[in-house]
């Protein structure tokens, strides 16, 4: 997964593929070439079964992403060209619809589109000494990459709320606390942690990732019923699945779940 200039893909030989956010010299900060090249590369890792486990980090120590390129937005376009951009680049939900495990390891400072990456990932690892936070308000703009929806699911409306009112900051083990990362840890031990859990997740059946994720995300949107039912559909299939694998010519065929 070669020939990016703002992102670098690794895939090591149990199946876990890192993508580093890789301009330094910019705080590691989302413009348009890396919102493209990182859309290429969930398209691939979607499809690509050699794939088990994503991880998103950030090149350097100092920053994950420092949020949308200001300097590049800040360029001569109309409301309807920067309306047509930003609305063709849905990388953020492209990463959040991944069927696999994805992990955001938040070595630096994720602000603002930053954060709403790793708030897109399933699990997010931090260093203590990093911080958080959707900070568009202090530049008079708003969340755009589903802040505003995916913080309140995770913390409650009101937290949610007083956060981006305020565009709070937050370190490690306060996020830690809030319920916003699973874990937080002294930076020279975040490497090792996010290498543990990828491990831990990479040797668990795909098939069986794949349909608790794809249940998860569609019991968000539907009745509690209708959840239920959905889980049931995905346990169904992975025993058919099962007893496919074990019977080849005797199991009868279920259709798959539905796509993410």
């Amino acid at each position: 997964m070669a020939g990016h200039d703002a992102i670098a893909v690794d895939l090591d030989d149990r199946g876990v593929a890192t993508i580093t956010l890789d301009r330094p010299q910019a705080a590691n900060a989302r413009n348009q070439q890396m919102r493209d090249e990182l859309a290429e590369v969930y398209t691939r890792v979607a499809t690509d079964d050699a794939v088990r486990v994503v991880v998103l980090t950030g090149a350097g120590d100092r920053h994950f992403c420092a949020g949308m390129d200001l300097k590049e937005a800040a360029g001569p376009e109309t409301p309807l060209e920067r309306r047509t951009r930003l609305r063709a680049s849905r990388d953020i939900e492209q990463l959040a619809r991944l069927p696999r495990p994805t992990i955001a390891a938040i070595n630096g400072a994720a602000l603002g589109g930053g954060f709403e990456m790793a708030l897109a990932c399933d699990l997010r690892v931090m260093a203590d000494e990093a911080t958080v936070g959707l900070t568009e308000v202090d530049h008079g703009l708003m969340p755009g990459g589903g802040g505003t929806q995916r913080l309140p699911r995770l913390i409650g409306t009101a937290r949610a709320t007083e956060l981006i009112f305020l565009g709070t900051r937050l370190r490690g083990p306060e996020a830690a606390r809030l319920g916003l990362v699973n874990r937080s840890v002294p930076r020279v031990q975040l490497a090792a942690a996010v290498d543990e859990l990828a491990g831990a997740l990479a040797a668990k059946p795909p098939e069986a990732l794949r349909a608790v994720k794809e249940a998860m995300l569609a019991g968000a949107e539907l009745p509690l019923a209708a959840a239920i039912d959905r889980e049931l559909d995905g346990l169904l299939f992975l025993l058919a699945e099962r007893d496919r694998l074990r019977n080849p010519e005797g199991a009868g065929t279920t259709p798959p779940p539905a796509q993410i």
